[in-house]
């Protein structure tokens, strides 16, 4: 089959394909923004109920608390800001663009475990981009711990190594402390081979202040600024989101701020615990319809394309196996009505009249034989489209082999060959002329092509669940590349004497499909010193 060919069925089956690909493709795109649309929206208000939970928490560990719900809006590249207000309106905690926790203190206050981190309040804006872009490039230190440094790095220790290594490694944290609140100056991180500075802030905010510096063995943050999109974009949303929410805590009706639309960030407001105060949410995403399809649309892609030209190429088959068996009926009738032509032709002379009846003979027997073609061509196709008639029942298969075998008896011993056979009462579901034509085509063809002084062996054998029946003949084998189509329409693998041997070039194409309307298979082997025809059919259930 050739690229011309296959060309055509190609564009048209592709073009079939894409546009089912594209309806998928939008459909899909449409599921998938509502999908993320609802998982945003869930998030934002179990933030927000859960932010109502703890409205009590007006130290810092409320600014901590609310900080955490800024990862769940890092995959989309969104900013979310939080707020608690009293029943007066007025602000006790805001989520920060950077905070934290610090655990297992090395020095310091022996009765307070772990201490807040809120960076917001002593860094410029500059700083806190600087810091979003180290921490992108250096993630362990989000959630920073010997464990996750090793990992990280690489480090594959022993146990006693990690005890002695675990002892050196801690976290330095320079800042103003205030009950269980501090708020870091300097992040200096001190590991076995260096130690690494992660901040050192010089804004005016420290200024007058007193610094503490105290050791911790575990440091985690929550980086408002680290997500899909780079610090700078995730800053300005922040701000567009703060505005907002700065804009509806202006307008009250009722006692509540009612949400104002702005630059496309949504607000929402929740009564707080104990029903004296409020918990305020506004959250700007940029959530693309196509978020996180990429991949599946190159695999989908791909693969409509993969199937176009797998349906192309059956369909250009198809078409050449169609175009074939034309030609081959038409090569086949050729000869034939040739004849009819010359014998007709000399009928209207004046001829003897002992040589008239030698004409109609021969017009006769061509007739026959291009009704025999033409019968076992509709037969053929019949089956091959599945609209023939099949009324199965019990048949002795046994039985349908020697009576075909013996009514060859008297051609076999005209040409000089021997037969065995070797068979075992096997009985089967079918139709008894359907299995009959099968047997009679394989005995004709086994006499055909079996020389003088040669033999044929039948055996028919019950195996399990299977009849087998195996006809084999002395001869010539067939030639390796003939074999896998010789069971194709009008195929001779010896053309020339094929045809001075008779025929319609079906003989086995109708055994396969018989065959195969049985239920059964069957194929064909080369023997050391001749050919092997082999036929398996159900043996009948009863």
């Amino acid at each position: 089959m050739d690229r011309q060919s296959l060309r055509p069925f190609f564009l048209r089956t592709a073009a079939l394909f894409l546009a089912l690909w594209c309806l998928m493709a939008g459909v899909l795109t449409y599921l998938n923004y509502q999908r993320h649309r609802e998982i945003i929206r869930s998030s934002m208000e179990e933030a927000v109920l859960l932010s109502a939970s703890r409205s009590d928490s007006t130290d810092g560990w409320g600014d901590r608390w609310l900080s955490n719900f800024t990862d769940d809006l890092a995959p989309y590249g969104g900013a979310v800001t939080l707020r608690l207000y009293n029943g007066y309106g007025t602000e006790t905690a805001r989520s920060q663009l950077l905070a934290g926790t610090a655990t297992t203190p090395l020095n310091g206050p022996r009765d307070i475990a772990s201490y807040a981190l809120l960076f917001d309040p002593g860094l410029t804006e500059e700083e806190q981009l600087q810091l979003a872009h180290r921490l992108r490039e250096e993630p362990v230190f989000i959630d920073f711990s010997f464990g996750n440094w090793c990992e990280y790095h690489g480090y594959k220790y022993s146990d006693e190594e990690s005890q002695d290594l675990f002892l050196q490694v801690s976290v330095e944290v320079t800042g103003v402390v205030e009950d269980d609140v501090l708020y870091p100056q300097k992040l200096v991180y001190h590991l076995p081979e260096e130690d690494v500075t992660l901040l050192d802030s010089s804004s005016g905010y420290w200024s007058g202040k007193m610094l503490t510096t105290l050791a911790f063995r575990f440091v985690s943050l929550s980086p408002a600024l680290v997500g899909q999109s780079a610090p700078e974009v995730l800053l300005e949303r922040q701000y567009m989101a703060q505005e907002h929410l700065n804009n509806t805590v202006t307008h009250y009706v009722g006692g509540k701020p009612q949400p104002v639309p702005l630059n496309g960030a949504v607000s929402s407001f929740t009564q707080a615990a104990g029903g004296d105060g409020w918990v305020g949410c506004s959250y700007w995403v940029s959530l693309s319809p196509t978020h996180g399809l990429w991949p599946v649309y190159l695999l989908t892609f791909l693969l409509a394309i993969f199937l176009a030209f797998l349906v192309a190429r059956a369909q250009a088959r198809r078409l050449r196996r169609e175009q074939d068996l034309t030609n081959a009926v038409a090569h086949e009738l050729k000869s034939p009505l040739a004849i009819l032509h010359s014998y007709a032709e000399g009928l209207r002379e004046d001829i003897a009249p002992d040589k008239r009846a030698q004409y109609l003979d021969v017009i006769m027997d061509q007739a026959d034989q291009m009704a025999a073609l033409v019968s076992a061509l509709l037969d053929l196709s019949r089956m091959k489209a599945g609209k023939t008639t099949f009324a199965p029942g019990p048949v002795a298969l046994d039985r349908i082999v020697d009576t075909v075998f013996h009514t060859l008896e008297r051609p076999i011993e005209t040409a000089g060959v021997m037969l065995a056979l070797d068979l075992e009462p096997c009985t089967v579901s079918g139709e008894e002329g359907r299995l009959s034509l099968v047997v009679s085509n394989l005995a004709s063809n086994a006499l055909k092509h079996t020389p003088a002084g040669g033999e044929i062996r039948v055996s028919l054998q019950g195996r399990g669940l299977f009849a087998h029946l195996l006809v084999e003949n002395d001869g010539e084998p067939i030639p390796p590349e003939a074999l896998p189509r010789l069971f194709e329409p009008f195929y001779r693998s010896d053309a020339a004497r094929d045809r001075q041997s008779g025929g319609t070039g079906l003989g086995l194409a109708l055994v396969k499909e018989t065959v195969a309307l049985h239920g059964g298979t069957c194929g064909v082997e080369n023997l050391p010193h001749g050919v092997r025809f082999w036929v398996e059919l159900p043996l009948l259930n009863t």
